[in-house]
């Protein structure tokens, strides 16, 4: 890979994350319009985002995030209000802006001509909204000495300065003075900025930092920064700019380094005439320091930077290959051994069954990724929805830590997108609705994720009408689904039959018979499964359960015939041991006693076409699926083990029987059976 792909790939990588971090603080700043650490956070992202695509010679994207940025800035400032309307337009700049780097990923030739429109608004917010007149602020001289101080330091800035230093930052005070001679001093001031920001946070600046980007300053200008770096790897990280001729860090001291107009100049005037009475040298480096301004010893860190690496998926995947391909022959090892009680191998083998335990569960670890990653994109699209819809609600997420497979995250996007959106249109009621209901005009919409064993569950639930029988029961029989015989429950389950909807009309959000069979089509292949509770006028909530990983699970191995079959252990509730008279037969299928009620019972040697011996009694693997019990019959236990996961030939996948394959001990092959799929078929 060349030089230029490299800085692609990061480029991509990193405006991803601002992007999605500017979407989400951009949302939070419409519900806390005067929040100014919020504020100067979204400036530095969009700063930073700015000066990676002028890097890259992305020109277009410059300019949007140019003009944004001054919208920010007069957020900051208080000339332009913090409004729905300007939020908004913020947003659309946002989706154009991912929209160019979908196009600069492709390849594609970006236009100015596509961002032309965003511009006009932008600039008619920013002139026309103004609700103060901006104030000059006079440049202080630049003779004489280099001042350290801060004219303009807001009490925010104050309290975020404190608060890194009660953690593990330093906050420092910087001074630049650029050469007088230097032709580009925007460029450069740009680059000394962004040196600083690879290894801490540029809090304030002293001009504002658009001031410093145009060159419209004379050659002095100051640095709030916070870092965990100490002050000589501050300064060595400032001398490798060119064209500066005098640098001086300090250790930030609200009684010294904040001073006024007055303040300054006195200084300086003093400053002139010292350096009339003693010549010193033109370039002067130095860091000054003093004993009541040094930390504690014990608050000193080393350069705690982040340590994270990003790792390409292909190589991750080649890895847990290699792991898989371990555990198998592990897995042979232990039964070669069992057979031949070769004692001599035993310890050994031992330690390389605890050793390949270890490294398996380590590249597990390395596999797993936060939902976060998913639930992040929510907020902004349920705030778009409502917006649309005329309703008013919010939407709370909890558990966004939790831990996923990387396969199984990237695919919850979409289930749990279809999942939302009906819950904001079919589920969230208008305001006035809710009033005369005797409900709270919001809505409420809460996202969950949570660890239960080794699966994980995801919930979706919402306050709104919730699920009405008769409504489903009338809307499946102008479509022709028979619902004679079913249960309120089973009713509302026919919401993932093939393209039913109960919309009356169809949106650009719901109502085309699509979606929720989508769902449940997608959480199967994921291996997991989807619950429905509903109840009219109290709400619905849809539960999720997923496997932790695809790659390697624990398994109850069975013998149907001659073949053995793996059956996730996951969805095990028990076996029990049934003789042939202790089924019963009904209209439509077999059934079993178990618990008070009576369970399906599926027959996998005929399902699966094997020959087997009728000795009279059989094995019922009890399985949970959707709260319902089922009884999968086989003819012998092998036992419980950990195995490998392979894909099988999508012909065989699309019989609906088998999850994948896996290699046992002694090398043969054993087909995974896909239980929830064999269930569902049943019920249908």
């Amino acid at each position: 890979m060349d030089d230029n792909n490299i800085y692609r790939t990061l480029f991509f990588e990193e405006t991803d994350d601002h992007l999605q971090q500017l979407n989400d603080n951009v949302l939070e700043l419409e519900n806390n319009p005067n929040d100014t650490s919020l504020l100067n956070e979204i400036f530095r992202s969009a700063h930073t985002l700015k000066g990676m695509a002028a890097t890259m010679g992305y020109d277009v994207m410059t300019e949007l995030t140019h003009k944004m940025e001054n919208i920010f800035e007069k957020f900051k400032e208080g000339t332009v209000e913090v409004t729905s309307s300007s939020i908004s337009l913020i947003f659309r700049c946002l989706d154009k802006l991912s929209s160019l780097v979908e196009d600069l990923r492709e390849e594609k030739e970006l236009t100015h001509a596509s961002i032309e429109s965003l511009l006009a608004e932008l600039n008619e917010v920013e002139v026309g909204q103004e609700t103060t007149e901006a104030v000059e602020v006079p440049e202080v001289t630049t003779t004489g000495e280099l001042i350290v101080g801060f004219k303009q330091l807001e009490e925010s800035d104050l309290h975020v300065i404190k608060n890194a230093i009660a953690g593990d930052y330093y906050a420092y005070s910087i001074a630049i003075r650029l050469e007088a001679d230097s032709l580009l001093k925007g460029p450069r001031a740009f680059l000394i900025m962004e040196k600083l920001e690879q290894e801490g946070d540029i809090l304030h600046t002293e001009p504002t930092a658009e001031v410093l980007e145009e060159g419209n300053f004379d050659s002095d200008f100051h640095i709030a920064y916070l870092t965990k770096n100490e002050q000589e790897r501050v300064l060595e990280n400032l001398l490798g700019n060119s064209e500066v001729e005098e640098i001086k860090v300090e250790l930030f001291d609200e009684e010294a380094h904040i001073v006024s107009e007055d303040t300054l100049v006195e200084l300086a005037d003093e400053a002139v005439v010292a350096s009339d009475e003693v010549v010193t040298e033109k370039v002067e480096k130095a860091v000054t320091t003093s004993e009541a301004q040094q930390k504690p010893a014990q608050q000193h860190h080393a350069n705690n930077n982040n340590q994270s690496i990003r790792v390409d998926l292909s190589r991750l995947d080649l890895f847990l290959n290699l792991v898989s391909e371990l555990v198998v022959y592990r897995n042979q090892l232990e039964e070669v051994s069992s057979r031949a009680n070769i004692a001599d191998i035993k310890e050994s083998l031992e330690q390389v069954s605890r050793l390949t335990s270890e490294l398996q569960d380590l590249v597990l670890k390395i596999r797993m990724q936060q939902v976060k990653v998913v639930f992040s994109r929510f907020p902004r699209m349920v705030r778009d929805l409502s917006n649309e819809l005329g309703k008013e609600m919010d939407l709370i997420i909890t558990g966004e830590e939790t831990e996923l497979d990387k396969t199984v995250v990237s695919e919850l996007s979409e289930p749990l997108v279809h999942l939302l959106r009906n819950s904001v249109d079919h589920g969230i009621e208008s305001p006035e609705t809710r009033e005369q209901l005797g409900k709270n005009r919001k809505g409420t919409i809460q996202l969950s994720a949570f660890q239960e064993g080794n699966q994980v569950m995801i919930t979706i639930e919402d306050d709104g009408k919730g699920l009405d029988p008769e409504v489903i029961r009338a809307s499946a029989e102008r479509k022709g689904i028979a619902t004679d015989g079913l249960t309120e429950e089973e009713i509302q389950h026919l919401i993932f039959h093939p393209g039913f909807s109960t919309a009356k009309e169809v949106t650009n959000i719901s109502g085309r018979g699509v979606g929720m069979d989508v769902v449940q089509a997608k959480i199967s292949s994921l291996g997991g499964t989807i619950e429905l509770r509903s109840q009219v006028n109290v709400g619905t909530i849809f539960i999720i359960k997923l496997p932790l990983t695809l790659s390697i699970i624990e398994a109850l191995m069975v013998r149907i015939g001659n073949e053995s079959f793996a059956i996730p252990l996951d969805i095990v509730e028990r076996v029990v041991m049934i003789r042939e008279d202790e089924i019963e037969e009904t209209l439509h299928e077999e059934v079993y006693e178990f618990q008070g009620e009576m369970i399906p019972i599926i027959r996998t040697n005929e399902l699966l076409q094997v020959e087997t011996k009728h000795t009279g009694k059989h094995y019922a693997i009890i399985v949970n699926i959707d709260q319902r019990y089922y009884g999968v019959l086989s003819d012998e236990l092998i036992g419980q083990q950990e195995i490998v996961i392979k894909k099988i030939d999508n012909i065989l996948q699309q019989t609906r029987k088998y999850q994948g394959a896996t290699i046992l001990g002694d090398g043969s092959i054993a087909l995974i059976l896909d239980i929830n799929a064999i269930c569902h078929d049943q019920r249908s």
